[in-house]
């Protein structure tokens, strides 16, 4: 008998967490494709019941005259997102990576952006972006840089491109930390040896530290990639996706679509092909940079 408690011991330990991981990751997963299979419409439910439609609602989302403009929006939110993420970061944390006395204090106040809820920094930089009263376009006017205010967030042409700004403005910070702490564990040696041989700063960290950041890079530029593109607050806080669209991204699109229109099997539809989407991107990235993790692992 007691032989039989130890052998069940384990199982009941790793019990609870089989049974959180299924609770929030696996049934919603299983709820949203089979979802992603009815025609669910919450305010024609009582016309029209919930049934199983196969691919049809696939169809209907697919041939939404709106999804290539927003497919586009997305592909610019994530790639332009991701690089302005971890090339700042990356330059930050180089920055603070040297044996400067200020550097201590920027260590302690680079996290509050990432620290700040969202919905707040939106509506900051929803003012400072104003033509009007913000503060950039003022400082602009004052520099001599334009004439008149720039309604960043009203111009089809450039919202895109400062929504993007703000939320590279707010995960870059992580990745300087991080990448700050990894340089530590850069060789001591080698950048004297590099050091003696007449290299620059610039040289030293092309050949020496970059290399040694390889593998952390790819990680850390996966998951912004990920976390990118499964944000909503600052599209949605700052312009609902617009104006006419030109912000409207997957994950505001099918929101939209799911608790506006209440169309819960075309957003469930939706979800599938940005999950779909996400995952060949993800797949070719790895694909592209495969030396960087396979070498790491041998």
């Amino acid at each position: 008998m007691t032989g039989k408690r130890i052998g069940l011991l384990p199982y009941w330990l790793v019990a609870p967490t089989l049974l959180i991981v299924f609770a929030f990751i696996i049934y919603p997963v299983y709820e949203t494709f089979r979802l992603s299979l009815t025609n669910t419409n919450l305010i024609l439910a009582k016309r029209i019941p919930p049934k199983f439609v196969g691919l049809q609602t696939f169809g209907l989302a697919l041939n939404d005259p709106l999804l290539p403009l927003v497919l586009k929006n997305t592909a610019i939110w994530i790639v332009a997102g991701t690089l302005m993420t971890v090339l700042i970061g990356v330059l930050i944390g180089y920055y603070l990576s040297l044996d400067v006395r200020i550097n201590r204090l920027l260590r302690a106040g680079l996290l509050i952006p990432w620290i700040i809820p969202s919905v707040v920094i939106a509506a900051a930089w929803k003012w400072m972006y104003n033509d009007q009263l913000g503060v950039i376009n003022d400082a602009l006017e004052r520099l001599g840089v334009i004439h008149s205010g720039i309604p960043f967030l009203g111009l089809p042409q450039w919202v895109i491109y400062s929504l993007t700004f703000v939320i590279a403005w707010r995960a870059a910070p992580l990745t300087a930390i991080v990448v700050s702490a990894a340089i530590q564990g850069v060789p001591t040696t080698l950048l004297e040896a590099a050091t003696i041989d007449g290299a620059n700063g610039w040289q030293k960290f092309r050949y020496i530290v970059l290399p040694f950041l390889a593998f952390l890079l790819t990680v850390i530029t996966l998951l912004t990639m990920i976390g990118i593109t499964n944000d909503l607050v600052f599209v949605y806080s700052m312009t609902l996706g617009g104006p006419t669209h030109a912000s409207e991204i997957m994950s505001t699109y099918i929101y939209q679509i799911g608790f506006d229109d209440w169309r819960f099997g075309q957003a469930a539809a939706l979800s599938v092909l940005n999950f779909a989407f996400l995952l060949v991107l993800s797949l070719a990235y790895l694909f592209l940079f495969r030396k960087t993790w396979t070498q790491k692992e041998a």
